[in-house]
C-alpha cells in the first residue's frame, strides 16, 4: 500500500485510462533518490492489466551501450518490429542489433530520426491493437540514443491510446541536464510524504514505534519513503542521521569480501546478468557465497538469471567509499570475465571496462575503444560512438589523436549536440600538421560556427582554410567556398556570396567526387541571386542530371539549394520533384532532421502558386520538426509569417515576423531583414496603407540582401506604391531602373515581365491594353495572387461599371480562395462604387452574373479588352506534391 500519495495515484490513474479510450498522455515523475517513483511505476503496471505493458530502467553502468534502452524495452515485442515500414524496421533492427549483419567494410549508418520515427511507429502500431502503457524508470540513466528515441515519440505520440510514465531523479547533473530535454512534458513531482503519511509507513514498517519516535523519523528523513524504511530497520541509528550515512553504515557491517563483491555487481553493467558475475568473482578470488550476507541482509535482489542492488543508492554509496584501487581490480576482473564472451555488445562492454582499469595511453585499449565507437556509430547511436572515439582519442597513439578527436566531434554533430564539437576541434587543430585533415578541422569547425553562433565567424574560418588548403586539396577547398557563399547569403552579400561561388566553380573542376556537383549547384544561385538569370539557368541545366541520378538524402543541400533556384527561375516542376524527391525519401527513411530546411522550400513554392493553406502547413512542420531536432526554425517562422500576413493575420505575423528579427538580430545576420520587411510592407499593402508600406519599402531599399527581383520583388511593389500614392515621377524612375520586357535567352521571365507591365499599366494614360497584356503573361504563370493584384489594379482603373465589376469580381474570386482577408476587403470596396454596394451571393456567383451582363457589349476597343481579360481563366492550374 502506498501512504501519503492519494493525488499521485488518482494522476496515474488519469493517465491509465486515457490510454483505455484511445487518448494519449504523457507523464514525466520526478524526484529525489527513494521518493516513491519506482512504487507509483509498480502501481500504474498492476493497474494495467488490461493494457500492454513494456518496460526498462536506465543504469548508469549501461549508459554507454546505444540503444540498450530500447532493446530492453522492446525485447517482449521484438517480432512486430518487422510490421513497419521497410527502412523503419530496418533502422530499428540495425540499432538493436538485430539486424542482418553488415558487409565487411561496409557499414550500415543509421540516421538518429530514421530511430526516432521507427520507434513512434512501432508504438504507433501496438496501441492499434490494444491500448498500450510504456514505463521507464530511472530516464536519467537510459543511454542517450534510447532517451532521444523515447522523448521523441513521447512529444508526438498524440492520437492514440498510449499512456507513457517517465521516472526521473533529480538532485544530480544529468538529472538537470534532462530535465532541459523534458521541458514542456506533463509532470508529477514528488517531495517527501507529509507527517500523517509518514506515520502511516512507519507504523506498516515498525508497529511498536511511538509517535515520537515516527515524528523524530519523519524529520531525519525529510519524508522521503526510502530513508524512512531504512531509518525503521535501523535502531542503533543516530539522530539527524541522513539515507546515506545509513546506507554506507549497513555497507560498513558487511564482511570486505562482501562488499567488494557488491562493488563487481555495481560496475558489472546493464542487466547485472548473474552468469557474468559468476565468473568475474573468481578472477578476484571471490564467489557467489560472498554474496550471501547482502542477500540475507536485504541488499541484493537475485531473480532468475539477473543480480540487482536493493536500491540504486547502493551503488553510490559503493563507488563513494571504494578505493581507486578496488575500482580498477573490479573493472578488470569484469574485463577478463568478457574476453571471452561472444558478441559485439560484450565487446564493446569490455573495452569500456578496460578503459576504466587501465592507465592512458594505452593503443590497444584505444583501438578498442575506436572498435566499439565505429560499431555504435554503424547502428546509429551517435552520442555513444562520441564519447568512445573521445575515450580512444585520449588512450591511443599521439599520430591517432587528432583524427578520432575529428571522428567523435563529427559523431556529436549528428547526434544534435554541435556544442560539444569546437573544444575537441580545437585540439585536434593543435594536434595535427596534416594539410587535409587541418582543411576538414577548419571546414566542420567553421560550418558549425556559421549555424551556431555568429555567421560571419564561421565563413571567415571556412575562407582561412580555403585559402590555407586551396592548392594541396582544391576539392576541400571548393566545399568550404561553397559552404562559405551559405554564410554571405545569411549577411546579406550578394557580391562577396558570387565571388565564393565562382571560386568553388573554378577550383572545382578537375576534382573527382561530390565537389564538382556541389560547387555547380552553389554557383548556379550565386548568379542568379546576382541577377545573372541566364547564366544561372545554364549551369542550372547542366547540373540538374547529375543531382538527379545521386540519392537525394546525402546531398541534401544540394537538392534544396537547386530547388530554390527553380523557383527563382520560375522552374517549378523541377523545384516540386527536386523538393517531393527529399521530403518522400525523408519520410520513409524517418530522416526528420532534413525535414525543416526542405519544407520551408516547400512552404515558398506553395506560396508562389497559390497553395497557401498547404504553404502554411508546410512552414509549420518545418518549424515544429526544427525545434524538435534542437535546429534553428527561422526560415520555416518567416514563411509562416508571410502567409499570415498575406491572408490578413496581421497579429500573428507581426509577432512572428518580429520573433525571427530578434534572432538575426542575435546571430548578427542581416540577410533575411529584408525579407521581413517586404513582408511587413505587404501586409500594409493589404490593409490599404499605402503610407506605411512606402515607408517600408524604402527602408527596404537600404538593407543588405539580393536586388534580384525574382526573390524578393520590394522594388516592384515600391513603384505599385508610389503608383497609388501619386507620386508617379518616383514610380517611373524606379520602374525605369528594374523593369524586364523580355526574358533572357533560354531563360523564363514570366513573373518580372507580368509584374513590369502591371506597373506599366498603373502608370500609363491607356492602360487597358498594357492590362490585357500582363494577364496574357499571367495566363502561362501559376501564381493566382499575382493575377488577383492585376485584376484589382485593372478595376480600379475602369470606369464604374460591368466591366468592371467583371474584372474585380475575378479578383475578388481569387482573394477568397487564396483565403486574403485583406485584399479581398479592398476588392469588395471597390465593388461597393456608384453601381451599387456589393451584396448577396458569393464571389463565384458573382464572377458568372458579371460575366453574363457584360456579353452583349462587343462594340468599343475598351469594351473588347474588358471581354477578352474576363474570358481568361480566373485560376490557372497549378499542381504540387510537396506535403
Amino acid at each position: 500500500m502506498l501512504f501519503g500519495r492519494a493525488s499521485g495515484l488518482k494522476v496515474i490513474d488519469r493517465v491509465l485510462g486515457r490510454a483505455r479510450f484511445g487518448c494519449a498522455s504523457t507523464l514525466v515523475i520526478r524526484g529525489e533518490a527513494g521518493i516513491g517513483k519506482s512504487a507509483l511505476l509498480a502501481y500504474a503496471q498492476t493497474r494495467a492489466a488490461d493494457l500492454t505493458v513494456l518496460s526498462a530502467r536506465g543504469q548508469e553502468a549501461a549508459s554507454t551501450a546505444p540503444f540498450a534502452g530500447l532493446a530492453q524495452l522492446f525485447r517482449p515485442v521484438h517480432p512486430q518490429i518487422q510490421q513497419l515500414p521497410g527502412p523503419q524496421a530496418q533502422a530499428l533492427n540495425a540499432a538493436l542489433g538485430s539486424g542482418p549483419p553488415a558487409a565487411p567494410g561496409e557499414p550500415v549508418h543509421v540516421d538518429r530520426f530514421s530511430l526516432c520515427a521507427a520507434t513512434l511507429s512501432l508504438l504507433r502500431a501496438l496501441a492499434a491493437e490494444n491500448p498500450l502503457l510504456v514505463v521507464i524508470d530511472d530516464l536519467q540513466w537510459l543511454d542517450p540514443s534510447s532517451r532521444e528515441a523515447v522523448l521523441f515519440a513521447a512529444r508526438r505520440i498524440t492520437d492514440q491510446g498510449v499512456g507513457l510514465l517517465l521516472a526521473v531523479r533529480t538532485g544530480f547533473g544529468p538529472a538537470e541536464v534532462l530535465t532541459r530535454q523534458c521541458a514542456g512534458l506533463p509532470e508529477l513531482a514528488l517531495t517527501g510524504l507529509g507527517a500523517e503519511g509518514s506515520r502511516q509507513l512507519c507504523q506498516a514498517l515498525a508497529p511498536g514505534l511511538s509517535k515520537e519516535q515516527a515524528d523524530q523519523i519523519h524529520a531525519d528523513s525529510a519524508g522521503n519513503p526510502l530513508g524512512i524504511q531504512e531509518l525503521c530497520a535501523s535502531p542503533g541509528r543516530l539522530p539527524g542521521q541522513t539515507l546515506t550515512q545509513i546506507m554506507a553504515g549497513r555497507l560498513a557491517e558487511l564482511p570486505a569480501r562482501t562488499r567488494k563483491a557488491l562493488l563487481l555487481i555495481a560496475a558489472a553493467g546493464h542487466g547485472r546478468n548473474l552468469d557474468l558475475v559468476r565468473r568475474a568473482l573468481p578472477v578476484m578470488n571471490l564467489g557467489l557465497a560472498d554474496l550471501a550476507p547482502a542477500e540475507a541482509g536485504g541488499l541484493l535482489v537475485v531473480e532468475g538469471a539477473s543480480v540487482e542492488l536493493q536500491h540504486p543508492l547502493m551503488r553510490s554509496a559503493l563507488n563513494t567509499n571504494a578505493a581507486r584501487s578496488e575500482l580498477v581490480e573490479v573493472h578488470a576482473a569484469l574485463a577478463e570475465a568478457l574476453n571471452h564472451w561472444p558478441g559485439a555488445a560484450a565487446a564493446d562492454a569490455r573495452a569500456w571496462h578496460l578503459a576504466q582499469a587501465v592507465p592512458a595511453p594505452c593503443p590497444q585499449v584505444g583501438e578498442l575503444l575506436a572498435q566499439t565507437a565505429a560499431r555504435a556509430r554503424s547502428r546509429g547511436g551517435n552520442a555513444e560512438a562520441a564519447r568512445a572515439f573521445e575515450k580512444a582519442a585520449h588512450f591511443g597513439e599521439p599520430a591517432d589523436r587528432p583524427a578520432r578527436l575529428v571522428r567523435a566531434a563529427r559523431c556529436w554533430q549528428l547526434a544534435g549536440r554541435t556544442g560539444k564539437m569546437i573544444p575537441l576541434l580545437d585540439e585536434a587543430l593543435e594536434r595535427t600538421d596534416d594539410p587535409h585533415l587541418r582543411a576538414l578541422i577548419r571546414h566542420m569547425r567553421g560550418y558549425v560556427r556559421m549555424w551556431r553562433a555568429l555567421p560571419r565567424d564561421g565563413m571567415n574560418e571556412m575562407i582561412r582554410g580555403a585559402h590555407e588548403v586551396q592548392q594541396a586539396d582544391p576539392a576541400r577547398a571548393a566545399l568550404m567556398f561553397a559552404d562559405a557563399a551559405i554564410a554571405h547569403f545569411m549577411l546579406g552579400e550578394p557580391a562577396e556570396l558570387l565571388a565564393a561561388t565562382r571560386r568553388s566553380f573554378e577550383l572545382s573542376r578537375d576534382t573527382q567526387g561530390p565537389a564538382a556537383l556541389v560547387a555547380a549547384v552553389a554557383h548556379s544561385a550565386g548568379l542568379v541571386i546576382n541577377g545573372h538569370r541566364a547564366e544561372g539557368q545554364k549551369l542550372l541545366s547542366q547540373v540538374v542530371p547529375a543531382l538527379l541520378s545521386q540519392p537525394p538524402l546525402p546531398r541534401v543541400q544540394e537538392y534544396a539549394h537547386a530547388a530554390c533556384v527553380a523557383i527563382w527561375l520560375e522552374d517549378y516542376p523541377l523545384a516540386d520533384r527536386l523538393l517531393q524527391a527529399v521530403i518522400t525519401e525523408a519520410r520513409a527513411h524517418g530522416a526528420l532532421g532534413v525535414l525543416p530546411q526542405t519544407l520551408a522550400i516547400a512552404s515558398e513554392l506553395e506560396f508562389r502558386l497559390g497553395h497557401w493553406q498547404r504553404s502554411l502547413a508546410c512552414a509549420a512542420e518545418s518549424v515544429e520538426l526544427a525545434e524538435e531536432t534542437r535546429q534553428a526554425s527561422v526560415y520555416g517562422r518567416y514563411f509562416a509569417a508571410r502567409v499570415h500576413a498575406g491572408q490578413g493575420r496581421s497579429e500573428v505575423a507581426v509577432k512572428m515576423l518580429a520573433r525571427t528579427g530578434e534572432v538575426t538580430a542575435r546571430c548578427q545576420a542581416p540577410g533575411l531583414d529584408l525579407q521581413i520587411t517586404h513582408t511587413r510592407a505587404l501586409l500594409a499593402f493589404g490593409r490599404g496603407d499605402l503610407k506605411e508600406a512606402i515607408a517600408l519599402l524604402e527602408a527596404a531599399a537600404q538593407l543588405p540582401g539580393t536586388r534580384e527581383q525574382s526573390i524578393v520583388p520590394w522594388a516592384f511593389d515600391l513603384v505599385e506604391a508610389y503608383a497609388g500614392a501619386g507620386r508617379r515621377s518616383e514610380a517611373q524612375q524606379l520602374l525605369d531602373d528594374i523593369a524586364v520586357d523580355e526574358p533572357a535567352p533560354g531563360c523564363r521571365a514570366d513573373l518580372l515581365i507580368a509584374r513590369t507591365l502591371r506597373c506599366r499599366a498603373l502608370l500609363a494614360h491607356e492602360p487597358e491594353a498594357v492590362f490585357a497584356r500582363a494577364l496574357q503573361v499571367h495566363d502561362r504563370l501559376p501564381m493566382p495572387f499575382e493575377r488577383a493584384r492585376t485584376l484589382l489594379s485593372l478595376g480600379r482603373s475602369l470606369p464604374r461599371g460591368p466591366q468592371a465589376r467583371a474584372v474585380l469580381a475575378q479578383a475578388l474570386y481569387i482573394f477568397e480562395d487564396l483565403g486574403a482577408a485583406h485584399w479581398a476587403e479592398q476588392t469588395r470596396t471597390e465593388l461597393a462604387g456608384p453601381t451599387g454596394p456589393l451584396t448577396g451571393g458569393t464571389s463565384r456567383e458573382l464572377l458568372g452574373a458579371t460575366r453574363t451582363r457584360t456579353r452583349p457589349a462587343r462594340t468599343a476597343t475598351r469594351q473588347q479588352l474588358i471581354l477578352k481579360i474576363t474570358a481568361t481563366r480566373a485560376f490557372p492550374p497549378a499542381k504540387s506534391r510537396c506535403r
